[in-house]
């Protein structure tokens, strides 16, 4: 089975495991990556329709909150704060709700999209429930200062309230978050003590909210106080069950949001542009801007299933609309060098020739990799070279003088790399190619190096199942003559290009032997019928004759051309998903293998329902699709991948 750090993932969790992926502990990466994907992807509550407009002291046209929250969801967010239902005596701006919510709702299902809204009292709760909310907000400070000035209650009082309203929300299967503000200091009474804050969370856990956020009201919070204040809370509150809702006010929230990733936590609250101030420190930023979480996030490999540039453009709109600054730190600057590129477009402006841009969740065009491919030296071994250009690795047979035949030292060698290669989770696509006249003439039968045991079987055995078993996508670039095993050693591969000076002669009969190891290769590639006559005849087999059956995949006139052609050809599979490939080679194996067995049926069916699974390539490639993102890049996404590790 074709064991992958690209495709293992899909397996480890199902019985089809358990026949397929046979040695686990050999890789280490792509096990470790199963093992976290469903929680290395970042949940993004976007806070600025509720949170971020509720103190603005110009009004907001109902039609403009619906607008915001509108173009939101359509930039990738599925988690969006729409309003709030308190007293329109404190906060008139979201007086609205209802109306609001009449509208957005609908969006709801159709979308997937999860609405919530404050309710932070009965009177508030009995009117998210009749405006339709599925989703609620509660709150209670961690520090009686501020409870007793926000909420006029001791903390006690808060969460007595709040357990009330939670129980009914639960009696109408409502979703429930707890928030607990002031985490890190009171305006009133200083510096929190991190137990008042666990105490505050975990009674939120107790009364039955789903999750509890962590409000960093002041904007005060530094990394190493986020550490110390997790922590506490972690020793009794499953970090899945943490929101971080952090404050820009001394520029610390995203160094936070990203210390509370590094210790687990997966939600975070963003406002767009940065909407909302700090009432307590007037002037200074004040929510941690969705934009720059987003930014950071991604371009750490940690996938927030956003679209920046698109997210962006929203906040540009809504600081034109609010006539407010963009707060937004990497919205800012996107829509800066958005403005500036549009005029170099007109010859307004000039653009270097080589830009280095950040990953926005969109691909802004992809250059041709060929152009930049670089073949690195790795090792020099017995009868063979490899190298390596990003994601591919080329193995050169280098016995030209021999005809590139087989010693028993190289089919070891050879056995060894495509073993080693098989758990290399940065190498997508191998390159089978040879130096001199002849791709390979097969075994060396000289005798020199063969062993007179029947380990001599066993090595070839191993050496063409370690090829075919391989989950990289495998191409044989051949040039010149293949005898023998060397005829196998090219169609144990996937993809066959080659020059016009290929041949192939299946000569062992000749010989009076037969080409017994690498037959299941040939009848599965060149078909039963045509085998057998090559096999019984001996003759030599053209181009021509291959490409007809379509067992060949290009063909080039001189060398050059065929190593231009592999260029051009891992171009192209730089665009193809690794984990999918494999996927497709090991669907491709179960139906020569035995077609309507229950071995294929099972792993269609678990390939099937897993193919478009949270993290997956099927959703990132699905979700590049819909963002009009024709060419993806692989390479990049598992890099991002790798680098959440």
């Amino acid at each position: 089975m074709r064991t992958t750090p690209h495709h293992c993932q899909l397996w480890r969790a199902s019985t089809v495991i358990g026949r397929f992926c046979k040695s686990p502990q050999a890789r280490p990466w792509f096990c470790a990556i199963s093992a976290r994907n469903a929680s290395s992807k970042v949940r993004i509550i976007e806070v600025g329709p509720r949170d971020g407009l509720q103190n603005i002291s110009t009004s907001v046209p109902t039609s403009t909150k619906v607008e915001l929250i509108k173009k939101l969801a359509a930039t990738g967010l599925k988690d969006i704060e729409a309003t709030s239902f308190v007293s329109p005596k404190w906060v008139p701006q979201l007086a609205d709700g209802r109306d609001v919510m009449d509208q957005v709702l609908p969006l709801a299902d159709r979308e997937s999209l999860r609405f919530s809204v404050l309710a932070p009292n009965m009177k508030g709760f009995e009117n998210a429930l009749a405006a339709g909310a599925r989703e609620i907000v509660v709150f209670a400070s961690a520090t009686e200062g501020f409870s007793k000035k926000n909420q006029n209650r001791t903390v006690e009082q808060a969460l007595e309230a709040a357990s009330v309203v939670v129980k009914l929300a639960k009696e109408h299967n409502i979703w429930v978050r707890g928030v607990v503000s002031c985490i890190f200091s009171d305006p009133y009474s200083g510096l929190t003590d991190p137990k008042d804050v666990a105490s505050v969370v975990k009674q939120f856990m107790e009364m039955g909210c789903d999750e509890v956020g962590l409000g960093d009201t002041l904007g005060v919070g530094t990394p190493k106080l986020t550490q110390a204040l997790l922590e506490v809370i972690l020793k009794d509150v499953p970090a899945d069950k943490l929101t971080g809702h952090f404050h820009d006010t001394y520029g610390q929230a995203i160094a936070n949001v990203m210390r509370s990733y590094d210790l687990g936590l997966r939600s975070f609250d963003g406002s767009v542009a940065g909407l909302g101030g700090c009432p307590y420190a007037p002037g200074a930023k004040g929510n941690a801007s969705t934009e720059d979480i987003v930014y950071t996030l991604e371009n750490s490999g940690i996938d927030t299933g956003v679209n920046l540039q698109e997210l962006a453009a929203v906040g540009e709109w809504i600081a034109q609309q609010l006539k407010l600054p963009n707060n937004s730190r990497a919205g800012a600057a996107l829509m800066a060098k958005q403005r500036q590129t549009s005029g170099s477009s007109t010859g307004n402006a000039s653009k270097p020739e080589h830009v280095s841009e950040p990953a926005t969740g969109r691909s802004q065009g992809q250059s041709n990799p060929s152009l930049s491919r670089t073949w690195t030296v790795l090792r020099k071994g017995e009868g063979c070279t490899v190298s390596k250009a990003h994601s591919a690795v080329k193995i050169t047979l280098t016995r030209p003088k021999n005809g590139n035949a087989m010693t028993t030292e190289m089919l070891e060698s050879l056995t060894r790399l495509f073993k080693e290669l098989s758990t290399d989770c940065s190498v997508f696509q191998i390159v089978l190619a040879a130096e001199g006249k002849f791709f390979c003439t097969g075994m060396d039968l000289t005798g020199g190096s063969r062993d007179d045991s029947s380990s001599y079987h066993d090595k070839i055995v191993t050496l063409f199942k370690s090829i075919d078993d391989a989950p990289q996508t495998t191409i044989a670039a051949i040039h010149g003559p293949c005898y023998g095993g060397g005829v196998g050693l090219g169609f144990a591969c996937d993809v066959r290009l080659v020059s016009e000076a290929a041949r192939w002669t299946l000569s062992e009969v000749k010989l009076g032997v037969s080409p017994a190891i690498i037959s299941k290769y040939m009848a599965r590639e060149w078909g039963f019928g045509f085998f057998r006559e090559a096999m019984l005849s001996g003759r030599e087999v053209t181009v021509q004759e291959l490409s007809r059956i379509g067992t060949i995949h290009g063909i080039a006139q001189t060398q050059d051309k065929l190593n231009q052609m592999v260029e051009e050809y891992l171009d192209n599979l730089a665009h193809c998903a690794p984990q999918a490939a494999a996927t497709c080679k090991e669907l491709v194996r179960l139906a020569f293998k035995g077609p309507d067995s229950r071995e294929q049926n099972a792993f269609v069916q678990h390939t099937f329902e897993n193919m478009l699974a949270p993290g997956s390539e099927g959703q990132y490639g699905i979700q590049q699709f819909q963002q009009k993102v024709k060419k993806v890049d692989w390479r990049q996404y598992w890099n991002r991948r790798e680098a959440k590790l």
